[in-house]
């Protein structure tokens, strides 16, 4: 290798982080594994047998580097590491690019259907911190934007240009254009239309310095250019800059693409959720993080300091809405999430169940017996045997249930869920009781509510995928020890694991089976 020859460095904590190699910095991009500040990623791991050998460690690290040396010696094995890591490659070279530094984007956040393979174009803006929004959606860019508390510049509307690039092409930079007159023929080569960036970039008027922007998707990987105005209009080609793009369309939030089937599955189902408390509104999260298309929010109650301890939201929600408040913030953190609001109680919602589309799911996270025995006695003719759900924990997080009704199935009006469901049967003075009108809590902690939403959520989304359609209960009990460590006179209305080493097990049961043990 023509230049600096190769150091050897070890670090202050070494051999726990492994020697470092560095080069000359002129090789990143040249070679691959070489960083922008020049050193060596060679890949060698941390091995306990390295802190009696330190020697071995060290020569491990050149056994590497020797066999690097000998393998960049082959351009097609150079060719083919670029192309492996092309995406962690196209964000180095974007990272030294340099541009004029009224037109500076450190990176782009698109917004795009990768579904489609015809070209799209999308709508883009600047934001504040120094990025670039673009989305093909036909919702306002600068209202997804607010929506994602993403911090608007001034608002200059702009656009890019959007093309898929087939997956057995290589990426390398060998390949990559490095001119406007490059990128025109690699588009117009892709959409077989000649002059397809320079037709579609001159056919408008952009407005001054406005954020346009060519893209490529290759699978995972994206690559992108800002093209920026030549000095003098139509007297020089406009020139490219490349940047870091980042997808944050649905699809690869949620999924990474991976799975998309499934995913796609379940943006067309709808889920309905009464009650947002401690238990439900983790469920309302995980559902919508799954991709589930759909949630519709129900809760009368407005957030209170004494909830923070144990709910996704916090201080900034006191005194608002707990459903709009918890809405809001899913919307916000999660790319293509619809979350509605109603801040009506679980029988109001039922009350106007013929005026609403019906869900392919009803969970009922109230804990409350009106509830479950409304519910159950409106599915029929008013939900349509929509399926229902019913979730609850037991104090101390002792045993989570979930209860499944679909089809014909009934829950009975007497409402076996104390008798027949839960594990124990608690003396009153488990309830802490609150200076106010029938108000108190049973304890459990925040850990304990995860535990069970992602019980519920588990099998809320295995009734939407459709693997889960006959009524059942599923029951997540700790050790009986546990129990009565909580409190020495509770009674069991079951066993609870007694094994040694066993913490917890999740419980199945046909609803047919709870109903005649009640």
């Amino acid at each position: 290798m023509n230049g600096a020859a190769p150091i050897l460095v070890l670090q202050h904590d070494f051999p726990l982080t492994p020697a470092r190699i560095e080069l000359d910095r002129k090789f990143c991009l040249r070679l691959p594994h070489i960083e922008a500040d020049g050193h060596f990623c060679h890949g060698v791991e941390f091995d306990p047998a390295d802190l009696a050998s330190p020697v071995q460690a060290v020569g491990r690290v050149l056994s590497r580097l020797s066999d690097f040396l000998n393998r960049c010696g082959d351009p097609g094995w150079v060719e083919a590491e670029f192309n492996r890591e092309r995406q962690d490659y196209w964000i180095r070279y974007a990272a030294g690019a340099t541009a004029p530094k009224s037109y500076r984007t450190a990176k782009l956040l698109l917004d795009a259907d990768v579904k489609i393979d015809e070209p799209q174009e999308a709508a883009a803006l600047s934001l504040l911190d120094g990025r670039a929004f673009a989305t093909t959606s036909t919702t306002e860019p600068e209202r997804l934007a607010r929506a994602r508390a993403w911090p608007l510049g001034g608002i200059v509307r702009g656009g890019a240009l959007v093309m898929k690039l087939p997956t057995p092409e290589h990426w390398t930079p060998s390949a990559w254009p490095r001119s406007f007159q490059d990128l025109d023929e690699l588009l117009s080569q892709l959409s077989s239309s000649a002059g397809k960036l320079r037709n579609w970039y001159e056919a408008r008027r952009w407005p001054n310095k406005a954020p346009v922007f060519a893209v490529l998707l290759q699978g995972p990987a994206v690559y992108g250019w800002r093209i920026l105005p030549p000095p003098i209009a139509r007297q020089a080609e406009p020139a490219l800059v490349p940047v870091d793009v980042r997808r944050v369309d649905r699809q690869w939030s949620l999924s990474r693409d991976y799975r998309t089937e499934g995913l796609a599955r379940l943006a067309d189902k709808k889920v309905v959720v009464f009650g947002t408390g401690s238990l439900g509104a983790p469920l309302i999260e995980l559902l919508a993080r799954a991709g589930v298309g759909a949630i519709e929010v129900v809760d009368p109650q407005t957030f209170e300091p004494e909830n923070i301890s144990r709910h996704v939201l916090g201080a900034p929600h006191i005194g608002l809405g707990k459903a709009a408040s918890l809405c809001a913030q899913l919307r916000q953190a999660i790319p293509g999430a619809e979350l509605d609001a109603s801040g009506e109680n679980a029988m109001q919602w039922c009350a106007k169940a013929d005026q609403r589309q019906l869900p392919d799911l009803i969970v009922d996270c109230t804990g409350e017996r009106s509830v479950r025995i409304g519910t159950s006695l409106l599915r029929k003719h008013v939900l349509k045997n929509a399926p229902l759900m019913m979730a609850w924990m037991e104090p101390f997080g002792s045993a989570a249930h979930a209860v499944l009704i679909s089809g014909n199935d009934v829950w009975p009006a007497w409402d076996p869920a104390e008798t027949a469901v839960n594990v124990a049967s608690w003396p009153d003075d488990v309830q802490v009781n609150l200076p106010g009108c029938g108000q108190g809590f049973h304890p459990y902690g925040v850990a304990d509510a995860w535990a069970a939403a992602c019980m519920v959520s588990e099998r809320a989304l295995k009734v939407l995928n459709g693997e889960q359609v006959t009524s059942g209960v599923w029951s997540m009990i700790r050790h009986e020890s546990y129990f009565r460590s909580k409190s020495p006179s509770v009674t069991f209305n079951r066993p609870p694991p007694v094994h040694v080493g066993v913490d917890l097990v999740i419980e199945h049961r046909p609803l047919a089976e709870v109903l005649q043990s009640a």
